[in-house]
């Protein structure tokens, strides 16, 4: 297994990860740290670390963020390729249970893991449309595994990384998918860059200049993140999967797209310490505004559905359902929140999912 580590300057938070990996004392891995040309003297820093299973890859000259995520990705060596950007962390303790996972996955057909998903099974196998409504949507990108053979059949990769508006990696997945099936593992080796620090006094170094309504939360980005996600899926593989199979999976991206909208928009605006970490103020957002950004939503989706060629009564009944359920999901939460009775609803949910499963 190959960890993939792409980085600019910091070079001692890389150096960092290096070491959370290396203190496992299995042979079966090896750690890459594509360097995009920092300014920081990171050679210096790193070349004092001894251990055969590390690599130090410093580019003649910066490619930027996504070419460099590339690079790195190509420059593994081993079966699997695990991607790591640089303000997240690995627990090197777990790695061998992280590998006696991979050994299962080479020999079951799946070609894509995600790594720390879903949070309390260990491992989950997902085929054909499912692996593709799990899989293709903003997850953070830390824990992506790759079978390397598979990557390397992809021709488009480099043209992935260097064109994409959103999410690039979300391409390579969707092809690695394409080839075997997917798989949501918990292995313990990732630690999440939010588990780390407190955010309301690290800022963020990509979107700290933007408008509230430019951030990658907002509701336009997030619909133009569904639209690509889409495409993708049901214009780019329309002869790899039947109606029936692209209904389900626009079904389950609109549903998400509403929500995004709506309740998360709402709930991120104001968390102070993910508008501090933005550089954003705390900002609420009132009932009309989510109604409105749901209607938009569905407004922009028919367009779209509309110049792709995509639109069938079908997708207008799930359109319709889905808005109605939202409008009446977001209204409730709204009117019952501040009185306690919708997390009470929540808690009962909960009770009887568990006892549900306990049966």
């Amino acid at each position: 297994m190959s960890f993939c580590i792409p980085f600019y300057n910091k070079a001692e938070i890389a150096a960092k990860i290096v070491h959370g990996i290396l203190v496992s004392d299995d042979p079966r891995f090896e750690v890459i740290l594509c360097d995009d040309a920092s300014k920081e003297n990171a050679q210096e820093l790193l070349s004092q670390i001894h251990d055969e299973r590390f690599r130090y890859i410093r580019n003649a000259k910066n490619l930027g963020a996504h070419r460099n995520w590339l690079k790195a990705l190509e420059s593994g060596r081993g079966e699997w390729l695990y991607f790591v950007i640089g303000r997240d962390r690995i627990n090197g303790e777990h790695i061998t249970r992280l590998i006696e996972l991979l050994d299962y996955a080479g020999k079951n057909g799946i070609t894509f893991l995600l790594d720390g998903y879903p949070h309390k099974q260990e491992l989950v196998v997902y085929p054909g449309i499912e692996a593709m409504i799990q899989f293709i949507s903003g997850h953070h990108p830390t824990g992506s595994i790759f079978s390397r053979k598979v990557f390397e059949e992809i021709p488009d990769r480099e043209y992935y990384f260097t064109h994409s508006d959103m999410y690039p990696e979300n391409y390579l997945r969707r092809d690695m998918l394409l080839h075997g099936k997917g798989a949501s593992i918990r292995s313990y080796v990732f630690v999440h860059y939010s588990s780390l620090v407190d955010r309301t006094n690290v800022k963020s170094t990509v979107e700290h200049d933007m408008n509230l309504y430019d951030m990658y939360y907002a509701p336009r980005r997030r619909t133009l993140q569904f639209f690509e996600d889409l495409d993708m899926v049901a214009v780019d593989c329309a002869d790899k999967f039947t109606a029936q199979e692209i209904d389900k999976y626009f079904s389950s991206k609109f549903v998400e797209l509403l929500g995004f909208v709506s309740d998360l928009w709402r709930a991120i605006c104001r968390n102070s310490e993910w508008q501090a970490h933005y550089g954003q103020k705390v900002t609420h957002i009132g009932l009309a505004e989510m109604v409105r950004n749901i209607f938009k939503a569905y407004s922009d989706t028919k367009a779209h559905l509309l110049e792709k060629g995509m639109f069938s009564s079908m997708r207008q009944r799930i359109m319709y359902r889905t808005v109605f359920r939202t409008l009446v999901k977001t209204t409730a939460k709204a009117a019952l929140e501040p009185l306690g009775i919708w997390r009470l609803l929540k808690a009962i949910k909960r009770g009887i999912c568990t006892k549900r499963a306990c049966r």
